[in-house]
């Protein structure tokens, strides 16, 4: 029994240890100087490849790592991901992290509506609730009136972010339905391995474009942001996710996007205003309940439990939020 509890405890802590390190992603964009988006994507995928060959290398499973069928949607993924992490760097850079982490954080929201299309699953009343609720929250965030009612540069950068914060989010659930499609035949660390090799190929033209005293400048940022709040991270939560439940995996994710806005806010400085209060809580609300919504029917199986993970909740690997 002791052993039991204490490799849950460790396995939460993993789990929780890894949002926390993801919800830091933007801190590190936001003190990057000199360096566009795809330039700061293509370094962090970089180190963090180095960290997840290294480990594969040390633990014997590199030879196991391999493409098998589906490859297109492999592809697909490695291409979904680099427009989910590159609209979601350039968002930060327009509006900062508060509301670019929650749009991103909408990815739900998009599965939501196209999985009856896609997927051919029912939309439950819970489901449209907290679609409801996550919709909702998006509007008290963005403030939209507010924004489109002004013309100043300013805010027309803000817009802009909005924008590209849409856009993260719809590819982030687009990916998320991809990596469901895939997992039956590519264990996580496959598909996160392969997926980030796809997205250091897109995003070459923007690496090769930094100079190298930039480079060197931003090197301290850099290399944690992709070692330590990508690799690290990534691999914690593979290690707490063997051992406790997929709802439970679920809702403790939703620690990435209230710690990202907590960093922000403590170390960066930078004002919360109490409308992006209200919809973190509103789009957060509707994305726990869509993880738990399953947990109220009797006699489903767990299997079920981990394929609503699965679509709802896995987090971007290799790219996510912060995932690599």
């Amino acid at each position: 029994m002791s052993t039991t509890f204490k490799g849950n405890t460790q396995s939460f802590t993993a789990v929780i240890t890894s949002c926390v390190l993801f919800g830091m992603i933007g801190i590190f964009v936001k003190e990057i100087e000199g360096m566009e988006a795809g330039s700061i994507l293509f370094y962090r995928l970089l180190f963090g490849f180095v960290v997840i060959l290294g480990y594969l290398a040390v633990s014997g499973r590199i030879k196991k790592v391999h493409l098998k069928q589906k490859k297109s949607f492999m592809l697909l993924l490695g291409v979904l991901n680099t427009v989910t992490m590159f609209a979601y760097f350039s968002a930060i850079r327009h509006m900062g992290i508060p509301v670019a982490v929650l749009l991103l954080y909408t990815a739900p929201i998009y599965v939501t509506l196209l999985s009856p299309l896609l997927l051919k699953e029912r939309i439950t009343l819970l489901d449209m609730l907290a679609l409801t609720l996550s919709i909702s929250g998006i509007l008290l965030a963005i403030n939209p009136l507010s924004a489109l009612g002004s013309a100043t540069p300013e805010d027309g950068n803000y817009i802009t972010g909005v924008l590209l914060g849409l856009v993260s989010g719809l590819s982030y659930g687009c990916s998320i339905m991809t990596m469901n499609y895939l997992k039956e035949s590519y264990p996580p660390v496959e598909e996160m391995f392969w997926s980030t090799a796809v997205s250091l190929v897109l995003l070459l033209p923007f690496g090769l474009s930094v100079t190298g005293p930039v480079l060197l400048g931003n090197l301290k940022l850099l290399i944690p942001l992709g070692v330590i709040a990508s690799a690290l991270a990534s691999l914690l939560y593979f290690r707490g996710l063997a051992r406790i439940k997929a709802q439970t995996a679920a809702v403790l994710s939703l620690i990435e996007p209230v710690s990202s806005i907590c960093f922000c806010c403590i170390l960066l400085g930078e004002p919360l205003q109490s409308n992006t209060v209200g919809g973190c809580l509103l789009i957060l609300a509707g994305a726990a309940l869509i993880g738990s919504s399953t947990s109220i029917q009797q006699g489903i199986p767990e299997k079920y439990f981990r394929d609503v993970w699965a679509r709802f909740f896995q987090p971007y690997m290799p790219l996510r939020p912060g995932k690599l």
